[in-house]
């Protein structure tokens, strides 16, 4: 994978480190390294969270691969393509979180109920 420029940039202009963006969205330094150095996508909600923290989208920082236009609005919307699939990750990412949740829950009951 080739390296982020984007994302290092953007963590300069954050007057951020790589090690202060680490301990900002709870991960390890060596994994903020991986990410600019390799190209490395980050889980979709930690994605966000350091989209946040830098100032950009997440879709500025890691494009998609698509022939999807993501900087076009959507029709009529005056949002951005890039703005809905950031959404539509974060979502997802929170549904398998409270799918898993969920799944605890349902065997801690099987277990007490045995």
């Amino acid at each position: 994978m080739a390296a982020n420029a984007v994302l290092r940039e953007a963590i300069l202009n954050a007057g951020m480190t790589p090690g202060m963006l680490a301990e900002r969205v709870c991960v390890d330094a060596k994994t903020v390294q991986r990410w600019v150095a390799q190209g490395r996508r980050p889980h979709p909600v930690t994605r966000h969270a350091v989209a946040c923290a830098v100032g950009r989208s997440m879709a500025e920082l890691w494009p998609l691969d698509d022939a999807v236009p993501v900087a076009a609005p959507v029709a009529g919307s005056g949002v951005s393509m890039a703005d809905v699939l950031d959404r539509l990750l974060i979502v997802a990412a929170r549904l398998d979180r409270l799918t898993e949740r969920l799944e605890a829950v349902e065997k801690a009951h099987a277990a007490v109920a045995a």
